[in-house]
């Protein structure tokens, strides 16, 4: 379960930035983005409620937030978040000013103070939000042995202008999921921290290039790949228009219309193909047309399609099977290569889950998905893939369907 830590102030000696009002606005947008559920965090206190902010809080406030927490585990994840001043303490160590005290001084508590109050708790899972100037010198600080940490600062050792980067982190998380929305880790499977802090970054430096000002936001630990967000991959029913020009995937749905048109004997075939400008491969500067596709590259393509049965060539003659003019349907011609895929051309109990999960094992190995190495893979696990040339044709198309992270699905091959 996550949990939520806020805490804004606006309460310093002599400073007017950031201001109540807008303290109070960008913790009431942390308020309301929790009481819309989707990131799941709850309040530190009680895991029944939602976080509420901490406006001024007293240090023992705080450490009560701590102490009094219920069912807080080793798998618990901490966000605490601090909008306000701070002063340096020492080289690595900030004092986060609170607030007030009733001689108009400031209230402060270290940096360092609250991680050791975070310490006595169970959590080791722990992502920190420091929107206050010179918040990047504390990295040393937020080396903390035996957690998970993320820590996102507003900046590096200069200073922080007026709740910019909480506003744009605030933004960036308030963005509903859009296609081939930016902060999508495809192949984690959702919004990470990473992406998040990369996206409120940009925010911060493209707003202070307009504004004058050089505030650059930094981040660090290794819990950064931590899904914050799941995002179901969404694979298009339709032709992906947004295909690679001339890529295997376009060729492959054209030379279907092709075939579609009637029915060819090979050389009728050969002369369509060769006429069309999509399977040039290179252009000659002379009269000639260039070089076109191969005919051993022209007989894979062929026998990609009858292994998917849209293709049959009955007396000589090449003709789409029922299931083949299904597929010339632009609206359904990427689901229909999918499932045909799957049904017809990976091995015996092969899935695209299975595959995926392959692919993921063996870039966290760093090692390359080729097709070699996928077979290998594959069994270890007891499950046959064979490299068939339909079968290296299927993973080429892959990269185009959109049924992987096309990073993923170009590692496993080309799609052009």
């Amino acid at each position: 379960m996550r949990r939520a830590l806020i805490i804004g102030s606006w309460l310093a000696q002599g400073r007017d930035r950031p201001s109540s009002p807008k303290v109070r606005a960008i913790t009431g947008r942390w308020a309301k983005l929790f009481a819309d559920d989707a990131y799941g965090f709850r309040s530190l206190g009680d895991p029944d409620a939602l976080p509420q902010p901490l406006h001024n809080p007293k240090a023992s406030e705080v450490i009560s937030q701590l102490e009094d927490a219920v069912g807080l585990t080793s798998e618990t994840e901490l966000l605490l978040y601090f909008l306000g001043h701070s002063v340096s303490e020492g080289e690595t160590d900030l004092k986060l000013i609170l607030g007030l005290g009733p001689e108009g001084l400031d209230r402060t508590v270290s940096l360092s103070w609250i991680l050791n109050a975070v310490r006595q708790t169970p959590v080791r899972k722990l992502v920190v939000v420091l929107d206050t100037c010179h918040a990047g010198r504390t990295r040393d600080t937020l080396r903390m042995d035996g957690f998970e940490l993320f820590a996102m600062c507003a900046t590096g050792s200069a200073y922080a202008f007026d709740a910019e980067f909480s506003d744009a982190l605030l933004r960036t998380l308030e963005q509903p999921v859009q296609k081939n929305d930016q902060r999508v880790d495809r192949r984690a499977g959702g919004i990470t921290y990473k992406k998040v802090f990369e996206n409120a970054r940009s925010r911060v430096l493209l707003s202070g290039h307009r504004a004058g000002t050089a505030q650059d936001p930094r981040s660090f630990g290794q819990y950064e790949s931590t899904v914050l967000l799941p995002v179901a991959a969404t694979v298009p029913t339709a032709y992906n228009s947004f295909a690679a020009s001339r890529s295997i995937y376009e060729r492959v749905f054209r030379l279907l219309q092709i075939v579609g048109r009637g029915n060819l004997t090979a050389d009728e075939l050969r002369d369509a193909v060769d006429q069309d400008p999509i399977y040039v491969l290179r252009k000659d500067d002379g009269a000639g047309g260039g070089r076109t596709l191969s005919t051993e590259r022209l007989e894979d393509y062929l026998l990609f399609l009858r292994t998917v049965r849209w293709l049959v060539q009955p007396g000589g003659r090449y003709q789409l099977t029922n299931a083949g003019r299904d597929a010339i349907d632009d609206l359904f011609f990427n689901r229909l290569l999918l499932d045909a895929i799957e049904t017809y051309v990976l091995g015996q109990g092969v899935t695209f889950a299975f595959l995926d999960q392959v692919v993921k094992e063996l870039l966290a190995d760093m090692l390359q998905p080729t097709p070699p190495r996928i077979k290998e893979r594959a069994a270890m696990k007891g499950l046959v893939v064979d490299l068939s040339p339909a079968t290296l044709l299927a993973f080429k198309l892959l990269g185009s369907t959109g049924k992987f992270a096309k990073g993923s699905a170009d590692a496993i091959y080309p799609s052009v």
